[in-house]
């Protein structure tokens, strides 16, 4: 089993986020949404405030989800969420898990 991560954080705020969260999984930089596109995840009513030169500015954010893909490739899971601030229940997932593996 593996746990891989998309996020639109870059690659230094990937490496910066883990050393201090101590994160094990693959983490993967989005920051184009590209791979968020490819599979229509990108949120359409949440945008992340930033600054570009101190210039305020918006960037498009993905939907939180949470996949589980079987190694053929085949989803056998999904959750979602409207709220770009909540992930899925780390119990929840644990379920979708030992009912995938059972």
């Amino acid at each position: 089993m593996r746990i891989v991560t998309l996020c639109v954080d870059s690659p230094a705020q990937i490496r910066a986020g883990r050393a201090k969260h101590g994160a094990r999984a693959v983490m993967l930089s989005d920051t184009e949404l590209a791979v968020t596109d490819l599979y229509n995840l990108r949120n359409p009513t949440n945008f992340a405030p930033g600054k570009d030169g101190g210039v305020p500015t918006f960037r498009a954010l993905p939907i939180p989800t949470t996949i589980l893909v079987d190694a053929q490739g085949v989803v056998r899971w999904i959750d979602q969420s409207t709220d770009y601030q909540v992930r899925s229940d780390p119990e929840r997932v644990r379920a979708a898990l030992n009912a995938a593996l059972a």
